[in-house]
């Protein structure tokens, strides 16, 4: 399954180009998407729709903090930004850009100058939200919402549909995949580009031999070879 930061619109492009129709969890655990004619929809007459499980608050909840947020802190969140601003940033295309902007959940941001980000997150947790440090940006997300939650609900779900237990392998390379990866029964740990690890203090989590796809390939070919 794929468990990301990106948005619904960003993950459902992916998976056309890959030519698969699984389950996936989007915005850093925010919402579980079940497509269509999947396994786990079979049981559902004339399912033609995507089946949304969340408990997070909406993007327009988010929003309107982050409003709040600006008033006191030199911050911008991809909502301030044009489209331009937001490749600049990302690298992406303008394609998947206007993908990245089309969100449900939450906010990535950058600061503008030095800001405490221990008063940001005690500020948002006065509105049941946090805030996560991501690859480039800073995340505004629903209180309890995480890759691992997701990931083990999404598990159980195929656990009650096969009758089996699962094992779970998952794979990251952010402080806001730690959960992910001290949940899963194995964990990896995947380099920056630069060949740096974030900084996670756990002797259970395997750590890849390279960054990006490559490291994502050994190391999992590496772990299914074990089996």
């Amino acid at each position: 399954m794929i468990v990301t930061s990106k948005t619904f619109s960003e993950v459902r492009v992916l998976q056309e180009k890959l030519e698969i129709n699984f389950p996936f969890i989007v915005e850093n655990g925010a919402g579980i998407f079940i497509p269509p004619h999947s396994d786990l929809t079979s049981s559902i007459p004339d399912q033609d729709n995507y089946l949304i499980i969340s408990k997070s608050q909406t993007y327009l909840e988010v929003r309107i903090f982050f409003e709040h947020l600006k008033k006191n802190y030199c911050i911008k969140g991809f909502g301030d930004m044009e489209v331009e601003e937001v490749m600049e940033l990302t690298g992406l295309s303008e394609e998947n850009a206007i993908h990245s902007m089309k969100r449900n959940f939450t906010e990535p941001f950058i600061l503008q100058e030095e800001v405490d980000i221990k008063l940001l997150q005690a500020q948002a947790g006065k509105e049941n939200l946090e805030i996560v440090k991501g690859g480039r940006f800073y995340h505004i997300i629903s209180k309890g919402q995480d890759k691992a939650n997701a990931m083990k609900h999404l598990t159980h779900l195929y656990e009650e549909y096969f009758d089996k237990k699962l094992k779970m392998i998952a794979l990251g390379d952010s402080e806001n995949d730690f959960t992910m990866l001290q949940a899963a029964d194995v964990g990896v740990l995947i380099p920056y580009t630069n060949g740096e690890f974030a900084k996670i203090d756990d002797i259970n989590i395997i750590k890849a031999s390279y960054p990006g796809p490559k490291g994502w390939n050994k190391a999992l070919l590496e772990i299914l070879d074990a089996k």
